[in-house]
């Protein structure tokens, strides 16, 4: 199965006051097919990659404004892989679409 990075614009929960994993973590449109595949999710902030997290599990939001939406919790990803894709936000920002704030990278294209 391939390994995917989910990277995720997290700006806007930075500047309401919330920590990264809180900022990171919750209210994402992306699909359950995907959950398998996803190793780590990446916080870009500003064009800068600055956390990473591994999901230790995922639910999908049943009620309200954001019903159908996805969040996580995990646990702070290695260093090393943090490192990695800060050498690679030039790649990494070219994989989202127009004003999307969700995009996804295949591990294979990090630079080691």
């Amino acid at each position: 199965m391939k390994e995917e990075i989910l990277l995720l614009k997290i700006h806007n929960g930075l500047k309401e006051g919330k920590n990264y994993y809180e900022a990171i973590r919750g209210n994402w449109k992306i699909s359950e097919k995907r959950f398998q595949s996803i190793k780590y999710v990446a916080g870009i902030n500003r064009g800068k990659v600055v956390c990473i997290f591994q999901p230790t599990n995922w639910s999908t939001i049943t009620e309200g404004q954001e019903k159908g939406r996805k969040a996580f919790n995990g646990i702070e990803g290695p260093n090393d892989i943090l490192l990695d894709l800060q050498k690679s936000e030039e790649i990494l920002l070219k994989k989202f679409g127009s004003g999307s704030p969700v995009a996804y990278v295949s591990s294979e294209e990090i630079v080691g």
